[in-house]
């Protein structure tokens, strides 16, 4: 498959879902220019609900792939789905290195990449430390970094709700990182640990940022 393509079903699930979400959820998006319109790119995530992926999905004009993990592909249907979003498996707990060589192809094919860092939805809704593996990945592509920041999700279908609720969801991107930094360095765990850290380090200035906007309209309010 061709993964610069957009499949038609897909297309249509992120034109639908722009609008829907706007009405239920009061969705906003925030410096999508940020986001190349060609070539590589990894979005780089918290993770705090199954909503995650969705939502990037309609935040972003590109066709957007992402790892998720490889129990939910079971049934056959629910598996199938989640390919016809672009999902494909990956086995947590263990170096999956053929989810790791997937991942890199569709990066260097010029595509666009989801990754949580935290590699699992938070318990609470705070953010995690990343794991070591995705500075890995970031370091051995030449694909341009990008963090964001997913607000409104955990508050819509937190880890263990068996319901949604109405929220406000917004996304929030950063720029690019200068990831020549880390690239021009020696290929060692404790450069893809600070990789790790400065993703994360801006996913929380994001939030930061959020938060006091936030605040600043329920004063005004």
């Amino acid at each position: 498959m061709n993964h610069r393509g957009m499949p038609y079903l897909y297309h249509f699930i992120h034109v639908a879902t722009r609008p829907l979400f706007k009405s239920l959820f009061k969705f906003q998006v925030f410096n999508s220019e940020n986001v190349p319109s060609t070539g590589g790119v990894m979005l780089m995530i918290n993770h705090a609900s199954y909503l995650d992926p969705i939502f990037i999905g309609a935040a972003v004009n590109r066709n957007l792939h992402y790892m998720a993990r490889s129990t939910l592909f079971k049934p056959e249907i629910i598996g199938k789905f989640l390919r016809i979003l672009n999902a494909f498996p990956v086995h947590l707990g263990s170096l999956d290195r053929a989810a790791i060589k997937h991942a890199l192809q569709i990066l260097d094919e010029g595509d666009l990449l989801l990754i949580f860092p935290e590699g699992t939805r938070s318990v609470d809704g705070t953010l995690g430390k990343a794991q070591d593996g995705i500075g890995f990945m970031a370091y051995r592509t030449k694909a341009d970094v990008v963090p964001v920041f997913l607000d409104g999700t955990y508050k819509a279908w937190p880890r263990g709700s068996k319901m949604i609720k109405t929220a406000k969801i917004t996304v929030s991107f950063a720029k690019p990182l200068d990831m020549s930094v880390y690239r021009n360095c020696e290929a060692t765990r404790e450069t893809y640990s600070k990789i790790g850290a400065e993703v994360m380090a801006r996913i929380a200035e994001l939030k930061q940022e959020r938060d006091s906007e936030n605040s600043k309209l329920k004063t005004e309010l």
